[in-house]
This record gives C-alpha cells, sequence and structure tokens, in this order.
C-alpha cells in the first residue's frame, strides 16, 4: 500500500503560505543576529531552535497515521480476516475495512486515521496517534522559534531608535530603513502566530487533561450550542410534552366512565345469564315431574282395560312434549312454550 503523507499529497494554499512565511523569517532573523553585538550567542540558540523546529515539522508532516488494520486488510485482500479476535467494531465502507473505535475517515486525505484528533491544512496531513507527540513538538518548537524571533527583531528596532544600530558598514541609510520596516511587518505577523500557537498549546493541554481528541471537543461544542442557541427548541419539546401529558390525562379521564360503564354492562349481563339458567334450570325440572307424572299414569293403566285408549293418548303426548324439552335445552332459548296435557279430560 502506497504511503501517504503531506508532502505526497498536492499541497494546499496554507502549507505553501507558512513554507513561505518560514523560510523569509529564518532569512531576516539570520540577518539581524549578525549586526547585533551578541551576535554568535544569537546564531547558537536561534540555529537550535531553527533545527529543532524543522525536525519536528517534517516528522509530522511525512507521517502517516492510517490505521494498521486498514493497511493490514488492504495488503491482503481475498484473505479471511478475524476482525473479532482483534476486537474491531467499526467498519469503514470508504476504505472497506474494519477499524478501531476512535480511527475516523478524513475526506481531505481519504484515509481512516487511527485515533483521529484533527486535518492539519497548515501541514497538509492529519494529526492521529501516531503523529500526536510529533505535532505538540511541532508547534511548540515553532513557537518557541517565534518567541525567540520577537526577542531578536524588537532589539533590531530598540537599537534602531536609539541610533545604535552598527550597520553602517553593510547598509545605507535608505537600505537600513526598508531593512526596519520589513523587520516591523515580521515583527507584527510573529507576534500574531505566537500568540495562535499559544492559544493552541494551551488548548491541546486542556483537551488532554480531560481525555479526549479535538474531533470530540468539536462534536461536544456543537451539540451544546444547539442546547443553548436554540431554546426555542426545547421550549417546543417542552410544550409538546406538556401536552402530550394532558391529552393522557384526559383521555384517562374519559375512560374511567366508559370503564365503568363497561364493567356495569358485564355485571348486568351476568345476572341476566344467571336468571336465564335459573329460568331454563326450573323449565327443566317442571317438565321432568310432567314426564314423571305421565309415567306415573301409564303404569296406573292396564293394557286392554277401558283406560288403554287414555294410555295411548297420553303416550302420544308425553313423546310430543319430550321432543320439545330437548329442543328447548339444545337451542337454549325460552322462545317455545311447553304444552301441557289436561290429564282430566282423558279420565
Amino acid at each position: 500500500m502506497k504511503v501517504r503523507s503531506g508532502c505526497s499529497q498536492f499541497p494546499t494554499l496554507l502549507q505553501i503560505f507558512s513554507y513561505v512565511l518560514f523560510i523569509s523569517n529564518v532569512f531576516i532573523t539570520y540577518i539581524h543576529t549578525f549586526i547585533l553585538e551578541e551576535k554568535i550567542v544569537h546564531y547558537i540558540i536561534f540555529s537550535f531552535l531553527v533545527l529543532i523546529c524543522i525536525y519536528f515539522s517534517l516528522k509530522t508532516t511525512m507521517s502517516d497515521p492510517i490505521d494498521n488494520f486498514v493497511i493490514q486488510q488492504q495488503n491482503n485482500r481475498g484473505v479471511y480476516f478475524d476482525y473479532e479476535e482483534h476486537q474491531l467494531t467499526q467498519f469503514c465502507e470508504v476504505c472497506i475495512a474494519y477499524v478501531k473505535e476512535q480511527t475516523k475517515h478524513c475526506g481531505y486525505c481519504n484515509r481512516c486515521c487511527e485515533g483521529f484528533d484533527h486535518h492539519c491544512y497548515w501541514i497538509n496531513n492529519c494529526i492521529g496517534r501516531k503523529n500526536y507527540k510529533q505535532f505538540i513538538g511541532m508547534i511548540i518548537s515553532t513557537f518557541l522559534f517565534l518567541l525567540y524571533s520577537i526577542i531578536v527583531n524588537a532589539r533590531v528596532i530598540n537599537q534602531y531608535n536609539k541610533q545604535e544600530l552598527q550597520t553602517v558598514e553593510i547598509y545605507s541609510d535608505k537600505q537600513e530603513l526598508i531593512l526596519i520596516i520589513i523587520t516591523i511587518i515580521f515583527l507584527i505577523i510573529e507576534i500574531i502566530g505566537s500568540l495562535f500557537l499559544l492559544q493552541l498549546i494551551v488548548f491541546h493541554a486542556y483537551i488532554y487533561k480531560k481525555g479526549i481528541t479535538t474531533f470530540e471537543y468539536i462534536i461536544d461544542s456543537r451539540n451544546r450550542q444547539v442546547q443553548y442557541t436554540n431554546p426555542s427548541i426545547i421550549k417546543n419539546i417542552y410544550n409538546q410534552d406538556s401536552k402530550m401529558k394532558v391529552i393522557k390525562n384526559t383521555e384517562e379521564k374519559e375512560q374511567k366512565p366508559i370503564n365503568l360503564g363497561k364493567e356495569n354492562e358485564k355485571q348486568a349481563c351476568q345476572i341476566f345469564m344467571n336468571n336465564e339458567m335459573i329460568e331454563q334450570e326450573g323449565s327443566r325440572q317442571s317438565s321432568k315431574k310432567i314426564v314423571e307424572a305421565l309415567f306415573q299414569r301409564r303404569k296406573l293403566t292396564q293394557e286392554g282395560g277401558p283406560d288403554y285408549q287414555n294410555e295411548g293418548i297420553i303416550n302420544f303426548f308425553s313423546q310430543r312434549l319430550q321432543k320439545s324439552v330437548d329442543f328447548r335445552f339444545n337451542t337454549q332459548s325460552n322462545n317455545i312454550d311447553t304444552m301441557k296435557p289436561d290429564l282430566n279430560q282423558f279420565e
């Protein structure tokens, strides 16, 4: 897999501007160190700061903070990769690879940066777990470089105002004036840059103490900004919740009499069913008594005697009555009336 860094990608305008500004500042400050009295001391100190600054800048710019698991999977396409063994829970659909939890895909570099912190436009590279220490070394060394440049340039301007600047043998009066104007311009730029870097150093010290990255800090800040700058959203949500609670309470109040009505109706149905069952049971008992009376009457008759015909008629009506009783119990209805024969008319 090809290694990608801030030097292998197309340079940005800020990256070019930072290189031009750094080289110009080094050139101007070296000139100033030679026109001061303690030129040897200034030369050694400033040269050391320049070398340290270049070292950390190159280390940060040329580093590749891509996730190692992405490299492993892309170099072994077609080979099974056990992501569960490495406890990888995230999958990058762009790189088509399983990555670590804090790995994020950078849209500018088009790669998954391990422990993604932010994308630095000044060096045209991502800052992650692999090059975060080099990045901190770069901003601290650059801050010290600018701070020492401020000291040297401020001293040059001070000596020029006191007319103690020893440049008669090197520059003419016009050239010396141009040099001082350029020195003032660079001094302003150095002060602005040093303040910016100081703020950046303090910020990274803060997030290091909090145990979060720049990316996580930005996400948390945006979430808090939405909450604080849009109170109307929270108010609307609160009002909607209040309305829902009122509607729910109203529905519960309206539901109570309905439930009570349903319970009363259910109880009334049960009472009606019980009464109907009691009536059916009474009718059944009365029918049973009639049948028993008929059979008793049949026993009293004799076959071939004078009451034989009456017995046949009684038997006919008994069968008819039995069918009526059976039909009534099968349909469980009270619509069929049981006919009781008048036995006295057959006596």
